[in-house]
């Protein structure tokens, strides 16, 4: 039987539910209500006071002192030229404090030679770094908080701007003392028209 659970009155949207995944907890093949809920994608969404980060909340009703994970810093967009070092920070709070990783859309960061996650414990910042970033890196990236009450991810931007000459481009070009030499000449044929 479906139940519509309404959130709290600063909350504005409404949500679908299946009774039993709330009542049935000891059916065969359930774990706890936060199992059920990131298996088979199911929790309440909630609002942050961060534009753009989505919340999603496992269980019904979070134990005083307790909370879901939110953002409270989101990393920012980032164009940057390519060798160049990116860095994403985020801040992010809830009780039990949330575990924090990072992914991204077209790709995998599991390789540590091109990304790095750092945690600072003295300002709290989750750190994803790369190092000599290359244009094959520009992609969105995600950054997930999440803990036994719920999920929080916040999407991010990398754009990666390419410089330089690439080796083939380099070889077919002119080379350096032909293009002098054909500048002097224009040159020498403009001073010859003026008076």
């Amino acid at each position: 039987e479906d139940i519509l659970l309404s959130l709290p009155s600063n909350q504005t949207s409404k949500m679908w539910k299946k009774k039993s995944k709330l009542t049935d907890q000891t059916a065969t093949g359930q774990g706890p209500v936060s199992d059920v809920f990131e298996k088979e994608g199911v929790g309440i969404k909630k609002r942050s006071k961060v534009p753009g980060v989505m919340i999603t909340q496992y269980v019904e009703k979070i134990p005083d002192g307790k909370s879901h994970p939110d953002f409270t810093r989101k990393p920012i967009a980032l164009t940057i030229q390519e060798g160049k070092f990116a860095f994403f920070k985020a801040l992010v709070i809830g009780d039990p404090e949330p575990t924090v990783t990072w992914g991204r859309n077209n790709g995998d960061v599991s390789d540590t030679s091109k990304y790095v996650t750092k945690y600072d414990p003295a300002t709290r910042e989750h750190l994803f770094e790369m190092a000599n970033v290359k244009p094959e890196q520009a992609d969105t990236y995600k950054c997930f908080a999440a803990n036994e009450f719920g999920r929080a991810v916040v999407t991010v931007v990398l754009n990666v701007i390419e410089v330089g000459f690439k080796k083939a481009q380099a070889d077919s070009q002119v080379q350096p003392e032909a293009a002098v030499a054909d500048f002097k000449s224009v040159l020498k044929r403009k001073s010859k028209i003026q008076p």
